[in-house]
């Protein structure tokens, strides 16, 4: 049995007497407060998660039975938006009439049809430390395992970066470690 099987088969209790037994231990302390913070987090967002896919379901069921031919799937992100807030109205600008309409920003759903995850990623190309390909060397590709098949989970410009949007809390440790402890595997990004 490994190391993260043997941690992810401790329940919270054990957890618990373990931060008593090194109460002294400052650095195993932080671990077990990472793991335990980790599963909290873990918890929430697969309730979240959970909601979130009833909720879509329940708002899309009756439209996903009618399928138009060719649309293969949906993409559903939030962006920001400007509103208008009324008419044009006459605003003095440095001592000239402008015609300008009151608005307020607001991040509302956009639905595109057939795109995919390759296209929805993007990778930090910072001016430093790009690769001979353009791509930071800290670059990782992130996938998770699903029975025998891995799911792509994106492209991050550092195993930080890929914790902090896989919501990973990372702690004292190391960032490649805590992605390994909660089952992702990573590799280099080449593009």
């Amino acid at each position: 049995m490994g190391q993260d099987e043997l941690i992810n088969a401790m329940s919270d209790e054990d957890i618990a007497e373990m931060k008593e037994k090194y109460a002294d231990n400052a650095s195993v302390i932080l671990l077990l407060d990472g793991i335990l913070e980790t599963r909290r987090k873990v918890a929430t967002q697969a309730k979240a998660k959970a909601d979130y896919v009833k909720g879509i379901t329940t708002l899309v069921g009756k439209h996903l039975a009618i399928q138009p031919e060719g649309e293969t799937n949906v993409l559903i992100t939030w962006e920001e938006a400007d509103i208008a807030d009324g008419e044009p109205e006459e605003v003095m600008v440095n001592g000239t009439t402008e015609l300008r309409t009151p608005h307020h920003k607001e991040v509302k759903p956009v639905v595109r049809t057939n795109v995919f995850w390759s296209e929805t990623t993007s990778v930090n190309r910072s001016a430093s430390g790009k690769g001979n390909n353009g791509v930071s060397k800290r670059a990782i590709r992130v996938f998770k395992r699903s029975g025998t098949q891995l799911i792509d989970k994106g492209v991050y410009a550092s195993a930080t970066k890929a914790c902090e949007a896989l919501g990973l809390i990372v702690g004292g440790d190391s960032a490649t470690r805590v992605l390994a402890r909660d089952g992702y595997i990573s590799e280099p990004a080449t593009s």
